[in-house]
């Protein structure tokens, strides 16, 4: 499972990309800049040490909403490409909310998930524990989630639903499944004979 993250790099860049570690190779970052905004050795400092590959995207030209613009442009043409399954904006300003919802609106399906958030790290929940690939890191996931206590109880919860033998249907369900299947048509009985239709 893929995930995009559009980062706004005029807004709060710093919370932003909180959270940025916690990604995978599989995962993108396209980071929007403006030259006369923080400077890119440092953008690139905040990024170090994730596996994502993370895309530095100078603004084509300067000027406020400029990269506001950009972004939305770059995410449409994500989902008309069917190449944002998973995209996020990351920024605090609730100026893309507008677009968002015209992308949902008429392309919800071409993506499963398309938001604003303010930080990736917001972004993690559900696609982190979708993305366990063993029990450790699915208990890891869980705990990250619900805290310490309650993730490894939810996790031992799991494991011994997953664990126990599945219970046998009983007959009477089986039977009025069985009754579902065939359109609730009864078998005609030999008590109930069908009467030829009468010759003309």
């Amino acid at each position: 499972m893929k995930m995009i993250f559009l980062v706004d790099g005029d807004n709060n860049i710093g919370t932003g990309l909180k959270g940025i570690e916690m990604l995978s190779e599989q995962d993108t970052v396209l980071l929007f800049y403006q030259k006369e905004g923080l400077a890119l050795s440092k953008i690139q400092k905040l990024c170090a040490g994730t596996p994502a590959d993370v895309q530095y995207i100078e603004s084509v030209r300067g000027g406020k909403n400029s990269i506001d613009f950009q972004i939305i442009t770059e995410l449409g043409v994500l989902v008309g490409k069917r190449e944002a399954d998973y995209a996020y904006v990351i920024s605090q300003d609730k100026g893309y909310a507008a677009s968002i919802e015209a992308l949902r609106a008429r392309y919800a399906d071409a993506f499963q998930e398309v938001d604003l958030r303010p930080s990736i790290e917001e972004c993690l929940h559900l696609p982190f524990v979708l993305k366990a690939a063993g029990r450790q890191e699915l208990c890891n996931a869980l705990v990250r989630e619900y805290g310490a206590v309650q993730g490894r109880l939810l996790y031992n919860h799991l494991k011994q639903i997953f664990q126990s033998p599945e219970e046998p249907a009983e007959p009477e369900r089986a039977a009025k499944a069985v009754r579902a299947r065939r359109g609730g048509r009864r078998k005609k009985t030999a008590e109930t004979p069908v009467q030829p239709a009468a010759e003309s």
